[in-house]
């Protein structure tokens, strides 16, 4: 892609903000004080955006993105209603046959394009199964194939000997009856690739809970699927990108009322704070 930068010098006030939050460098300031590229600053571009993101006027555009499509920073969300989206988050193992409609479905995929990833590296990729009738198909075909192993007793398959019975019985014990499932991938060479599904199913999962939208963390599915691996060609993966989790999601049978009661956060603190050094 050729990395455009352009700037409006009847907008631009040269206040700087572009040049300072560019944390790779590749802007400086030029001699009329407007943005430009540093030397290699087109090579050092980590494409994040900020430069767009923190000009206060909208004169900066990069890569062809104009400022004035972006969405405006609104006010700052009540963070009492922030904090008590996290407290009543609930695993939900419990779903409607039905699939989400399309305006709430379109809504949690185009979310993703702004999840964080670890060095700004954006190339994960996210496997849906958004119609309720192919997930009810994959989940016959996933439980049958599973049962079959911890049957036969096949290396990998110990961990769900316990389920066997469960099994046999028709239960579902992987989704748990949910309409949808998303798999994030990452390419197995990204630097962060450990962390980055995880961080962007983080945000997923908060944004789907603001809708009304159930979601549950599958830790079951991921185990199973090392030890089935065919069943990962059914989400036409790219060349090079590994599973990294997975989450089902869809409209839960269940409504909480409440947050629950956890135990105390483990934690360290290596200086006092404010309030502790004002006490002494």
């Amino acid at each position: 892609m050729k990395m455009e930068l352009s700037v409006d010098v009847a907008k631009c006030v040269k206040c700087g903000r572009c040049v300072a939050d560019c944390n790779p460098r590749a802007l400086e300031h030029s001699v009329s004080g407007t943005p430009q590229w540093s030397k290699e600053g087109m090579d050092r571009c980590c494409h994040c955006q900020h430069c767009l993101a923190v000009c206060p006027t909208g004169a900066l555009s990069i890569f062809g993105n104009d400022p004035a499509e972006a969405e405006a920073v609104r006010a700052v969300p009540i963070s009492d209603d922030l904090l008590n989206l996290i407290k009543r988050r609930r695993s939900y193992r419990s779903y409607r046959p039905e699939g989400l409609d399309r305006e709430t479905m379109a809504k949690l995929k185009n979310m993703l394009a702004w999840v964080p990833t670890g060095c700004n590296d954006h190339r994960l990729f996210f496997g849906f199964i958004d119609d309720a009738k192919v997930m009810a198909e994959f989940r016959r075909d996933f439980l049958a194939a599973l049962l079959r192993l911890v049957e036969a007793n096949a290396p990998g398959s110990e961990r769900f000997a316990r389920y066997r019975q469960r099994l046999v019985d028709g239960e579902d014990v992987i989704f748990r009856g949910a309409p949808h499932m998303v798999l994030a991938c990452t390419p197995a060479d990204a630097p962060c690739a450990d962390v980055d599904p995880v961080i962007a199913l983080s945000y997923f999962e908060l944004y789907a809970q603001s809708l009304g939208v159930g979601t549950l963390w599958c830790g079951l599915f991921k185990w199973a699927l090392a030890v089935m691996p065919e069943f990962l060609d059914r989400f036409e993966l790219p060349a090079g990108y590994i599973p990294g989790y997975a989450m089902m999601f869809g409209a839960s049978t269940l409504d909480y009322r409440r947050g629950t009661l956890p135990a105390p956060v483990l934690s360290s603190s290596m200086g006092a704070s404010d309030a502790g050094r004002a006490g002494k």
